[in-house]
């Protein structure tokens, strides 16, 4: 009999703080949430290039909204505001990651970033990585000229990939998109490839051997066709999720614990709030402004922010900022006969790196 009156006590006690927390939930203030289909949520919604896909969602459903992917519920973040509260407010209460096949793959079976990068990033540290870094360019101008005077006509994303693998761990090759992207906007507009090579040309003189990182603070126009490359072609659309410690407010929404957050960098980027015409490649719109891409402002993260900004963001700033100057310095770039820059198009492929769906191809003019 006692026993009995025991499990009803403890069937009645787990019964109430079931519906309390119910209850709870219920006053819970979630975000907007379009409509789902059983079992597979929303996915239906979400196409080949997911990215776009979820900003198109964002604009009728709001800056933060919840979808569902599968069974699995996913808050969505395209906003400046809503980003800065993530990623700085609540950093500490959304540093976790789930455990998912594409975090898997780029942490190398779930390990800590920072330790698998630090090698990378003590080398870059030292003094003696500017020469290594030289050698490796020499070898990628070297391979192009040569390709170029044999073949007319090569890939050049097969040097990048090649110039970064040697810098990079292998498989992390968003340096090498980035140039793709940035070449591949300068070229659809001749006058742009022209400022910014007259610019480099100028400030670096006429009969310079070699591209050392001294040069780099010479050239302010191709940092700004940097960071309209990032901000209009992000290399990662979409931040790795991260997973909710506790429970948190997003713009007055509530994000319950064990939540995935996803931050559509891709979005904010073309956010016209923003930016004006954001569609358009226009470096000149970084003029006079303090707005820049290493974590600190949340209009522009193409590394992300906070305790989980990406390690490598160092060496990928090296690389892009290097490889494309060695490009604009020794190269003059044409396109192959029978094509015009208004063939070039920017359609894009891919879901967690983005990759030009036709690949770029030019025909380098070796001009030293």
């Amino acid at each position: 009999m006692a026993i009995s009156f025991l499990c009803f006590c403890l069937i009645t006690l787990a019964s109430l703080i079931f519906f309390a927390k119910k209850i709870k939930h219920l006053k819970w203030n979630l975000p907007p949430s379009p409509p789902k289909f059983p079992v597979i949520g929303n996915l239906h919604q979400i196409g080949e290039l997911p990215h776009r896909s979820l900003q198109h969602l964002a604009e009728r459903y709001g800056p933060v909204m919840l979808l569902h992917f599968g069974f699995v519920p996913v808050t969505v973040v395209s906003s400046r505001e809503a980003a800065e509260e993530v990623l700085r407010t609540h950093d500490l209460d959304c540093c976790s990651r789930p455990k998912l096949v594409g975090t898997r793959l780029l942490s190398r079976n779930f390990k800590d970033l920072d330790a698998l990068f630090q090698h990378v990033i003590d080398d870059h540290l030292n003094p003696g990585r500017s020469k290594e870094h030289e050698d490796i360019i020499d070898s990628m101008l070297d391979a192009i000229h040569k390709e170029g005077k044999d073949s007319s006509l090569e890939l050049i994303i097969d040097h990048i990939k090649g110039f970064l693998a040697n810098i990079f761990l292998a498989g992390i090759d968003t340096g090498a998109l980035t140039m793709i992207w940035a070449m591949t906007e300068l070229v659809k507009n001749p006058k742009l490839i022209k400022k910014v090579q007259g610019e480099i040309r100028e400030q670096l003189g006429s009969n310079k051997a070699r591209i050392t990182e001294e040069d780099i603070d010479k050239v302010p126009y191709l940092k700004m066709v940097i960071k309209e490359t990032f901000r209009l072609h992000p290399a990662a659309p979409l931040i790795l999720p991260r997973e909710t410690m506790a429970h948190i407010k997003v713009q007055g929404y509530d994000i319950p614990p064990k939540r995935r957050i996803l931050v559509n960098v891709s979005a904010i980027g073309r956010d016209p709030k923003l930016w004006t015409n954001p569609e358009e490649f226009d470096p000149e719109r970084f003029m006079d402004s303090s707005v820049d891409y290493r974590g600190q402002h949340y209009e522009l993260l193409p590394f992300g922010s906070g305790r989980r900004i990406c390690p490598g963001m160092p060496m990928g700033i090296a690389a892009v900022e290097l490889g494309l100057l060695n490009l604009l310095y020794f190269f003059d770039w044409k396109l192959p006969d029978g094509m015009t820059h208004k063939d070039i198009d920017t359609e894009e492929a891919g879901t967690l790196t983005i990759v030009k769906k036709v690949p770029l191809q030019l025909v380098p003019v070796r001009v030293q």
